[in-house]
């Protein structure tokens, strides 16, 4: 459904809403066609996965904030810790291992990216959005079955 929503977001011919917004601002004089040039088409699909990924590390950063101690945040305030100290000092650090478990999450969900590429590209154009898991299906179910209607 994302996939859907963003081909038609990133539309050139049907008035996709990324290029209304870009021309009604005087961005770009023409609409850009996201996602059938070889330098764009992978910018579009990276924004969309991102997309998606937003709300499960955002609710993951929220459990990890919630269980953080109140005492820690309580000594600060009583030391005289301004705002920005009390989260560059304690709160980031403390947040450490959560945030690496939630890059190295997202590191592995965006290895298994496959709906919205053959949904939005198709791996085109020219490739350029053939990424590891899309290419070992165009390998299996594609090629393999050329090879065996061709025998």
């Amino acid at each position: 459904m994302t996939g859907s929503l963003f081909t038609w977001l990133f539309d050139v011919d049907y008035g996709g809403v990324f290029n209304y917004i870009l021309t009604s601002l005087n961005i770009v004089d023409n609409p850009i066609n996201w996602l059938g040039q070889k330098n764009t088409a992978l910018v579009a699909v990276i924004i969309t996965n991102i997309w998606i990924g937003i709300p499960f590390n955002m609710i993951l950063i929220l459990a990890a904030m919630q269980s953080l101690p109140k005492d820690v945040y309580e000594a600060a305030k009583v030391d005289g810790a301004k705002r920005i100290q009390t989260f560059w000092h304690i709160t980031l650090p403390l947040l450490r291992p959560q945030l690496l478990v939630i890059l190295v999450l997202g590191i592995i969900y965006t290895f298994k990216v496959f709906d919205l590429i053959l949904i939005m590209t198709g791996g085109g154009p020219v490739n350029a959005t053939t990424v590891l898991p899309f290419y070992g299906y165009e390998l299996a179910f594609v090629t393999l079955a050329l090879v065996k209607v061709a025998l």
